[in-house]
């Protein structure tokens, strides 16, 4: 499953973005343009992921963050990967700039399918190696076959 979702990913090897904000709008418009997500759902999910971030920081430490939210706004889960080769001020667990940003969308009936995606996530912000060679991938396609040599289905 992760394997199929990752292939069909929305990978941005250096986000312009300098703020949080700024960030996942700059995945959103990715996905949009993707024809992963119908344009009027949008300033729904935008709503949504901001909710999600009160909550608590999706920063979740090691230069990583993971907004996500459940959403009938889409049919299909998606992921959307950026980096950052600056870092951006996250509010993270661990204080630190979050230089790899994972955006996920799933359709609320996609529970197991959204808790697989946040173990294996976190699986990776766990990796140093992982993180070393993602902040270092010189194209989308190296960021794709790295992504998915971390894949275990």
């Amino acid at each position: 499953m992760i394997r199929a979702i990752v292939q069909s990913s929305v990978l941005i090897p250096d986000l312009a973005a300098a703020t949080q904000t700024g960030a996942v709008e700059e995945l959103l418009t990715r996905v949009l343009a993707d024809g992963h997500l119908q344009k009027g759902k949008l300033p729904g999910i935008k709503k949504k992921l901001a909710e999600r971030e009160a909550l608590g920081s999706t920063g979740i430490g090691n230069g990583v963050a993971v907004p996500h939210v459940k959403t009938d706004a889409v049919t299909a889960p998606v992921l959307a990967f950026g980096r950052s080769p600056d870092g951006i001020d996250w509010s993270a667990i661990d204080g630190r700039k979050v230089h790899i940003v994972f955006l996920i969308l799933v359709p609320v009936s996609a529970a197991e399918q959204h808790l697989a995606l946040l173990r294996w996530i976190s699986s990776l912000a766990r990796d140093a190696d992982f993180r070393r060679f993602a902040k270092a991938a010189d194209a989308d396609t190296v960021l794709r076959d790295l992504l998915l040599e971390h894949v275990r289905d």
